[in-house]
């Protein structure tokens, strides 16, 4: 019988591939940046097995994950793989060939764990995935034997302001149950995209460097780390011990191999938002989303929507056409009438939208306010017509082309809408439904992360 041996295994994380190899993730091409990691590593003595915590795709695509593979995969070292926030899953799963199975190395077994929320930066793990955690973290209690945990989200707190808000919101649950188990040893994670080391209990909990652009460690907002010593692109090594120890350590790329910056190198979408019935670009909502944009650096045109429908959609027709010939590509944002509206815009050009309570047959519920109305924040008079409920009921979608493309944000208490109806034309899609609230919207300013992840995640770009 081979007497008990150590387990090397290597861990690269965020590589952020896209389609295009000529991709570069604010000054690093994310291709060479993980060639390059990847040649590091192989100046050490080859692993047992390679692990990628996720974020290997930054638009989801096939060729980013195939791509992955040729770079990484070396013959009879296993590859495991997770996503990350900014991953398609179903995609990963479709590329994969025995990415995704258990692995296990001597005494220690390595479990891989989907932290992925999907239409959300922030991560959790769900509870079924806890509970069989915790019967495999048994049983290897039961024989002496001792587990690797593998997530994407940092499960701690990092100092970092803005990551700190997209985090494993169930984190401290999850070093809780690994703390009841003795053999959970270590817990390595990505997403920070920088080197973190903390003990909780008996569980180290370590993050690393990505293969792409670093973030700076300890930041308030989001900032690109460009200091020599930090800034290059790196992997994560651990040595698993046959008594259950871990020796760990970080190795980066030569310094000045890569320049990153903190100037945007890609262009964001061009965003649109459009306000409710008898609202305005003054409207709290408008006003938050517009506040968010300008910390993020993302571009939001908020028009104010004064005339009829049909006059409307002519004119926002021509704004999003023109924003997707200016910047790619195009999302939107629709409270209440508005959802109405991007959602018809959505479905006929093919993009994202996220829906705040959106009026679902207007036609029918305009009637009731049939002649002149009063702008809520402007005092401008509309007048409303017989005609425009006509208007309204001929860009009704009545099927959508792609129910994925929707993000529907509804509140139980909003005394304007039935949100039932929303939940039902909009049951394929995304949906995130809060118990009390009302047509306004409340806390809205808590969603703008998860629904701006969503947004810019894969955004469709083209105009039918």
């Amino acid at each position: 019988m081979a007497a008990p041996r150590t387990y090397t295994v290597f861990q690269l994380t965020d590589s952020h591939l896209s389609a295009d190899p000529a991709t570069c993730m604010r000054g690093v091409n994310t291709t060479d940046s993980l060639k390059a990691v990847v040649a590091l590593a192989e100046s050490f003595a080859a692993p047992d097995a390679i692990i990628a915590t996720g974020d290997l795709s930054q638009d989801g695509s096939e060729a980013s994950y195939r791509r992955f593979r040729e770079v990484v995969s070396r013959p009879n070292i296993p590859l495991r793989w997770l996503p990350g926030n900014h991953d398609d899953a179903l995609m990963m799963q479709q590329c994969a060939d025995d990415q995704t199975q258990p692995l296990r190395l001597g005494k220690w077994q390595v479990i891989l764990l989907d932290s992925q929320v999907l239409g959300a930066e922030q991560g959790a793990i769900d509870a079924e995935s806890l509970r069989h955690l915790e019967a495999q973290l048994a049983a290897a209690d039961a024989v002496s034997e001792y587990v690797l945990l593998c997530v994407h989200h940092n499960p701690l707190r990092t100092g970092a302001k803005w990551m700190d808000t997209i985090d494993l919101t169930n984190g401290s649950e999850l070093l809780d149950l690994l703390n009841r188990h003795p053999s959970a040893r270590a817990l390595i994670h990505g997403h920070i995209h920088h080197d973190f080391e903390r003990v909780v209990g008996h569980v180290r909990v370590l993050g690393t460097p990505a293969t792409c652009a670093q973030f700076a460690p300890l930041a308030a907002d989001f900032e690109i780390d460009t200091q020599p010593a930090t800034c290059q692109p790196g992997f994560r090594w651990l040595n698993l011990h046959p008594d259950g120890t871990v020796e760990t350590g970080v190795a980066r790329v030569p310094a000045g191999k890569f320049a990153p910056t903190n100037a945007a190198s890609v262009k964001t979408p061009y965003v649109l938002y459009l306000h409710g019935f008898l609202s305005s670009p003054q409207s709290a909502k408008a006003k938050q989303a517009l506040t968010y944009c300008q910390q993020q650096g993302i571009e939001i045109d908020i028009p104010a929507l004064t005339e009829g429908p049909a006059a409307t959609i002519a004119a926002l027709r021509e704004r999003l056409e023109a924003g997707i010939a200016r910047t790619g590509s195009a999302v939107l944002i629709g409270s209440s009438l508005g959802g109405y509206y991007a959602t018809y815009l959505a479905n006929h050009y093919g993009l994202r939208a996220a829906l705040i309570n959106p009026a679902v047959r207007p036609y029918l519920l305009l009637r009731d306010y049939l002649g002149e109305q009063r702008n809520y924040h402007t005092g401008a008079v509309h007048e409303v017509t017989e005609a425009q409920m006509q208007e309204l009921l001929d860009i009704e979608v009545k099927e959508l082309a792609a129910p994925e493309n929707f993000l529907v944000m509804l509140q139980t208490g909003d005394e304007t809408l039935d949100y039932r109806e929303a939940a039902t034309k909009y049951a394929e899609s995304r949906l995130k439904i809060h118990e009390g609230g009302d047509h306004s919207y409340q806390g809205f300013d808590d969603e703008l992360p998860q629904l701006f992840a969503f947004l810019l995640s894969r955004t469709a770009s083209k105009a039918r």
